[in-house]
């Protein structure tokens, strides 16, 4: 990231010896801004990088806390989850170049805006997510299952019969929803087409993941190779993995829409790697904000172990840390 923010994107040459690894499998927002903030502050990336990021912090840490009043637990779990942004494990990611920050915030913000109606302000934000890591670019079918809760919401009310024409004729009605919903992937877009100017491979990053032994797959069977695993570090992530699961499906039970980006942020990162789940679920905006209302919401014996399962495993990874095991991919 501190390359790319200082030298932008070079052709085939970045290639790093012949590994097949190169800049373009990392999204471009986060090292622009940086690169932006250091030029503009004089200071080095490195110093100007962690700064930004702790100001995306900080405004994650606020809108997160509004969210959570308005659409989670109440005031005890907007508290929670502020904490957690801010000393849950692997909360140091927030504190370096990498996406983590500006990311998640971006994420809570079109959540937000989807729910208060802010059609335009939405597809801005899906927008600079698909620009700032690929798994913005699904965002687009939370708004999708979005439209159809208050279909379904509004047919209950009025005592109406749910008609599938009835609903796309109540979409397209609304045309700055669909404008929103058009600028979600724009940012995504937009890279594929910078890709394919600089390479001729609008792909590229995708294809670039081979260079990390990354290829597709199937999820739950790279999930259970890693629960077979008792004693290595992938054990360890597995278990990051089923707890992340565990609290998509508690979103899915409250008919929460955050169950759909919860659930994609999870299983699309899972079906190429295990390595680097507990970055994926800590850092993940549906999955903090369920964690910080299953934590109050539970019976006693049942937040017990929930707190207890969580510190045990945040002090065991970080141990690992210190350790030099790869836990911090």
């Amino acid at each position: 990231y501190k390359e790319i923010a200082q030298n932008g994107y070079v052709g085939e040459a970045v290639a790093h010896l012949g590994s097949g690894q190169a800049h373009w499998a990392f999204f471009p927002l986060a090292p622009l801004f940086e690169g932006m903030a250091a030029r503009l502050t004089g200071l080095e990336v490195s110093v100007a990088g962690v700064l930004l990021n702790t100001v995306f912090l900080y405004l994650l840490t606020w809108l997160s806390g509004l969210y959570t009043v308005r659409y989670a637990g109440g005031e005890r779990s907007a508290l929670l989850i502020m904490l957690l942004f801010n000393f849950g494990p692997y909360n140091i990611y927030y504190s370096t170049l990498y996406t983590e920050a500006l990311f998640t915030l971006l994420v809570c913000a079109f959540l937000y805006c989807m729910r208060r109606g802010w059609w335009i302000r939405m597809g801005l934000c899906g927008a600079l997510a698909g620009a700032a890591r690929s798994l913005g670019v699904f965002l687009v079918f939370a708004v999708a299952v979005f439209c159809i809760q208050q279909y379904l919401s509004h047919c209950r009310t009025s005592k109406e019969k749910p008609k599938f024409l009835d609903f796309v004729l109540t979409v397209l009605r609304q045309p700055r929803l669909i404008l929103g919903t058009c600028l979600v992937p724009l940012g995504f877009f937009c890279y594929m087409a910078y890709l394919d100017r600089l390479l001729g491979d609008g792909m590229a990053l995708v294809h670039v993941q081979v260079g990390w032994s990354r290829e597709p797959g199937n999820p739950l069977l790279i999930l259970l190779s890693g629960l077979n695993t008792l004693g290595a570090n992938e054990f360890y992530f597995a278990l990051w993995t089923l707890a992340a699961l565990y609290l998509c499906c508690h979103l899915a039970l409250r008919k929460s829409v955050d169950a759909v980006p919860g659930f994609l942020f999870v299983l699309i990162p899972l079906s190429t790697s295990i390595l680097c789940m507990p970055r994926y679920v800590a850092c993940s905006f549906p999955i903090v904000e369920e964690e910080a209302v299953v934590l109050l919401e539970k019976k006693p014996l049942e937040k017990g172990f929930w707190y207890i399962f969580l510190l045990l495993l945040g002090a065991i990874t970080t141990w690992q840390w210190f350790c030099n095991a790869p836990v911090m991919a």
